[in-house]
C-alpha cells in the first residue's frame, strides 16, 4: 500500500544557488508507514461507527414503539370506561355489548404486541450499548493477541499448518479460545478471505450427541442409519438450525468460499487449517 501524501505541485521552495535564489517545486512528502497497532485501532474506530449506528436507529425505533404504547394504552383505557358507562346506565343492548367486548379484545391483543415489540426493541439496544462500550474500551494493545485479527467484535487466529478437526479444536483450547462459531453471521458479513478462497478452514460445529439430546429432547433422525442421529451442534453447545444444501456426508464441518459444508474428520488424511476465535478484550467470554 502506497501512505505517500500527493504531490503540493503549486506549492514552491527557494534553493540557494551560487549566485542568486531559485525558486523550485517542493519535493513530495511521504507519510510514515502505517503501523499495524494503527490498523487495528482504525478497524475498531469502523467497528465501533457501525455499532453506533445501528444504536442511533434502534432508539429511535424504540421511541416509535413506546409512542405506539401509549396510544394504545388510551385506546384500551377509552374502551374500558365506555363499556363501563353503558352498564352502568342499563341502556346497552347484547349486540352493542358484544361489540365492545370485541374491541376490548382486540386492544388488548394490540397491547400486549406491542409490549413484546418494545421488549424486544430494547434488548437489542442493551446489547448495541454493551457492544460500543466493549469497543470504546477496547485498545489497540489489548484488543487482540499478536497474530490475530479482529472481525465483528471477535479476535481470529487464522492456522498455517492442517489437522485433523479434533487436533484444532485441541489447539484453540490452548489458546484459551474455541473453534470459529459462524452462527451470528449472514452471508453478508462472513469475511472476503473467506468468500473468495478456495480454502477449507475448520470450524466449531460437529454432528454428535449431547446427553440431553440422546434421550430423544430433539427428534431428528437419519432415514438411512440405524437410528443415528443428524443433529449438528456448535462447539458453544447450541444446536445448528439451518439446512444442509445436501446430504450431510461426514461429522463436521468446513466454511470454504462462504458456504458451510460437512466433512469427514476421523481419517488421517481429513487435515484442514482451522480457524480460533475469542471476543475483543482482555479475559472476557465468547462472543
Amino acid at each position: 500500500m502506497d501512505n505517500s501524501l500527493p504531490c503540493l505541485t503549486h506549492l514552491t521552495c527557494l534553493k540557494q544557488g551560487q549566485s542568486h535564489i531559485q525558486t523550485v517545486p517542493c519535493p513530495c512528502l511521504s507519510s510514515p508507514p502505517l503501523s499495524p497497532d494503527w490498523q487495528v485501532s482504525r478497524s475498531l474506530q469502523d467497528t465501533a461507527r457501525v455499532h453506533e449506528s445501528e444504536q442511533g436507529r434502534l432508539s429511535q425505533e424504540l421511541r416509535v414503539r413506546e409512542q405506539s404504547l401509549e396510544q394504545t394504552q388510551l385506546e384500551l383505557a377509552w374502551a374500558r370506561e365506555e363499556l363501563q358507562r353503558a352498564w352502568h346506565d342499563g341502556n346497552i343492548s347484547q349486540l352493542e355489548l358484544d361489540r365492545l367486548n370485541v374491541e376490548l379484545r382486540r386492544v388488548m391483543g394490540v397491547l400486549g404486541k406491542t409490549e413484546r415489540e418494545v421488549q424486544e426493541v430494547q434488548g437489542r439496544l442493551n446489547n448495541s450499548e454493551s457492544t460500543v462500550a466493549l469497543l470504546r474500551s477496547c485498545t489497540a494493545i489489548d484488543c487482540c493477541p499478536s497474530g490475530w485479527l479482529l472481525y465483528r467484535g471477535k479476535c481470529l487466529f487464522i492456522s498455517s499448518e492442517k489437522k485433523t478437526w479434533e487436533d484444532s479444536r485441541d489447539e484453540c483450547e490452548k489458546t484459551y479460545s474455541q473453534l470459529l462459531v459462524t452462527k451470528s453471521w449472514s452471508r453478508w458479513t462472513v469475511p472476503t478471505f473467506l468468500k473468495n478462497a478456495d480454502v477449507p478452514y475448520w470450524i466449531g460445529l460437529q454432528k454428535g450427541s449431547f446427553p440431553w439430546y440422546d434421550y430423544g429432547w430433539l427428534e431428528e433422525e437419519d432415514p438411512d442409519s440405524e437410528g443415528g442421529s443428524e443433529a449438528w451442534f456448535w462447539v458453544d453447545g447450541s444446536l445448528y438450525e439451518r439446512p444442509w444444501q445436501s446430504k450431510s456426508n461426514g461429522t463436521c464441518a468446513i466454511i470454504s468460499r462462504g458456504s458451510i459444508k460437512p466433512a469427514q474428520c476421523t481419517g488421517p488424511n481429513d487435515l484442514h487449517l482451522w480457524i480460533c476465535e475469542k471476543a475483543a478484550g482482555p479475559s472476557l467470554p465468547f462472543k
